[in-house]
C-alpha cells in the first residue's frame, strides 16, 4: 500500500514542482511586462497598451498556476513524510536496502554542513572580487575549509582563482546531493 501512496504521491510532488517552476517564470515575465509599461509611460500610448494587455494575460496565467498548486495542495511535504516513513521502516528491518539508505542519509547530513561552508567562501570571494575590502574576509572563509592561501591572495587574479575553484567545487557538491537524492528516491521506490 505505502508503494503506491508513494508513487502517487511522487507524481502529485512532481506536478507541483513543474507548476511552481512554470509560475515563477511567468512572474518573472509579469516584473519584465511592468518594468517594460513603466519605461513606456511617458513616450508611447501604443507601446503602453500592449505592456497592459500583456500584463494582463500573464497575471491570467499566474491565477490559473496559482489555482492549480492549491489544487495539487502541499504535495512535497507529503512525499517527503511517505519517503522518510518508508526510509525507517526499511533502516530498522533485516532489508539490506536499509544499510545503503543509513549511508545516503549520512552523506546527505554531512552535505547539509559542507555545502553552505563552500558557498559562504565563494560569496566572500564574489565580495572581495568586487572590491568591497572583504579580503580578509575572504582569507578567513577559505582557511576554514581547509585551503591555504599565500600572500599574494590580494592580487584580483589569486582571489579569482580560488574564487573559480570554490565555484567547481559547489557545483561539484551540488551535483553530488542532487545524485545522492535520486539514489535515496530510487532506493525507496524499489
Amino acid at each position: 500500500m505505502i508503494d503506491e501512496d508513494l508513487r502517487t504521491a511522487r507524481q502529485r510532488a512532481h506536478r507541483w514542482e513543474k507548476l511552481h517552476r512554470r509560475r515563477a517564470a511567468i512572474a518573472g515575465l509579469v516584473c519584465e511586462a511592468r518594468r517594460k509599461l513603466d519605461a513606456a509611460a511617458v513616450w508611447d500610448q501604443e507601446q503602453v497598451a500592449v505592456e497592459e494587455t500583456r500584463l494582463g494575460s500573464y497575471r491570467a496565467v499566474l491565477a490559473t498556476l496559482d489555482e492549480e498548486l492549491a489544487k495539487v495542495g502541499p504535495a512535497r511535504d507529503l512525499y517527503e513524510e511517505l519517503l522518510a516513513r518508508e526510509e525507517r521502516r526499511l533502516a530498522s528491518s533485516a532489508d539490506p536496502r536499509g544499510a545503503e539508505l543509513l549511508e545516503i542519509a549520512r552523506l546527505l547530513a554531512e552535505l547539509e554542513v559542507e555545502l553552505p561552508a563552500w558557498e559562504r567562501a565563494r560569496s566572500a570571494g564574489r565580495a572581495a572580487l568586487r572590491g568591497q575590502g572583504a579580503v580578509g574576509e575572504f582569507v578567513r572563509t577559505v582557511e576554514a575549509l581547509g585551503m591555504t592561501m599565500d600572500g599574494a591572495v590580494q592580487e584580483a587574479g589569486a582571489v579569482r582563482g580560488v574564487v573559480e575553484r570554490l565555484e567547481e567545487r559547489c557545483r561539484e557538491l551540488g551535483r553530488l546531493r542532487r545524485r545522492l537524492r535520486a539514489r535515496r528516491e530510487e532506493v525507496l521506490l524499489g
